[in-house]
């Protein structure tokens, strides 16, 4: 009889257990589609239009009654233009969990934010910079939302975008390009080592999501161990073991493949879906992730 009350009470307790839908997508300069131009209303209305309509078609797919939402997005102008596409989007149950407002060197807000969108319950949030080693100092940082999960406990989220290699045509800035995404990770490896709730709660699962703005499939990258600092940290690549037809999130074009360089990192959760793209859209050089964790 003992031995049937445990079975019974595992039983229920996996019966009850909530999955969780992520999904990262950078946007490209959202909502103007300029790099640090604003648009015309009716260009950036029109953007936000369609980016809602990928997300919503997103999530009409592929949402299961009950299960919780934690969307992750990059190169937000402000957290106006993350408050418009979420109204727009219109789940009353979305909220802005977490907003960056990073500064460049003259102390200007940048137009590069990242943004975490969930309808799970914000314990709390913030937004830091990456940490200066020596001379390199990565751009940007991360913001950070620790969300309630109810039974399941607490989730740690990251949202990142990395440094990018537009326009690194010289071998020594793509060098330093790299050593500032390496840098990046290790910091963030450290963090994860003592995250907990401010009653002193201990954290267990972890999400880190964005573009990371390297391909860990492509030899052009086989020198960088930004994914290998994640996965020997016990993170799981969202991507890992899929073929290339369905982890090209920067679509190519006649001279180049798709590439792989927006992921979903995770640590702490029973297991995953494969993870499926968005079809491509001229708003955003990048296609939306999903991902199904359990």
């Amino acid at each position: 009889m003992k031995t049937f009350r445990v079975i019974l009470v595992f039983l229920i307790a996996s019966a009850v257990r909530a999955d969780v839908l992520t999904a990262t997508w950078n946007l490209r300069w959202f909502p103007s589609g300029r790099a640090e131009h604003r648009a015309s209303p009716r260009v950036e209305n029109a953007a936000i239009q369609d980016a809602a309509e990928v997300v919503r078609d997103g999530l009409a797919k592929r949402r299961k009654p009950g299960e919780h939402v934690i969307m992750f997005f990059q190169e937000l102008r402000d957290e106006a233009a993350c408050s418009n596409l979420v109204k727009v989007i219109g789940d009353k149950t979305l909220h802005i969990a977490s907003m960056s407002a990073f500064r460049e060197f003259d102390r200007r807000l940048g137009w590069q934010q990242s943004g975490i969108v969930s309808d799970l319950p914000v314990v709390e949030a913030s937004f830091s910079y990456w940490r200066r080693s020596q001379k390199i100092l990565p751009p940007r940082g991360f913001a950070y939302a620790l969300l309630d999960g109810g039974a399941d406990g607490l989730i740690a989220c990251y949202c990142v975008h990395l440094k990018s290699n537009y326009g690194a045509t010289k071998p020594e800035i793509r060098e330093a390009n790299r050593l500032k995404r390496e840098l990046a990770m290790e910091h963030f490896r450290a963090l994860t080592k003592k995250v907990q709730t401010p009653d002193g709660r201990h954290v267990t699962r972890f999400i880190l999501a964005g573009d990371f703005n390297t391909d860990p499939f492509s030899g052009a990258f086989k020198e960088e161990k930004t994914i290998d600092i994640l996965t020997e940290a016990g993170f799981v690549n969202c991507f890992a073991g899929m073929p290339l037809e369905a982890r090209g999130t920067h679509p190519g074009n006649t001279r180049y493949p798709d590439s792989t360089l927006d992921f979903i990192f995770h640590r702490g959760f029973a297991g995953q879906s494969d993870c499926e793209l968005s079809p491509a859209v001229p708003l955003s050089d990048h296609r939306m992730v999903w991902l199904r964790l359990r």
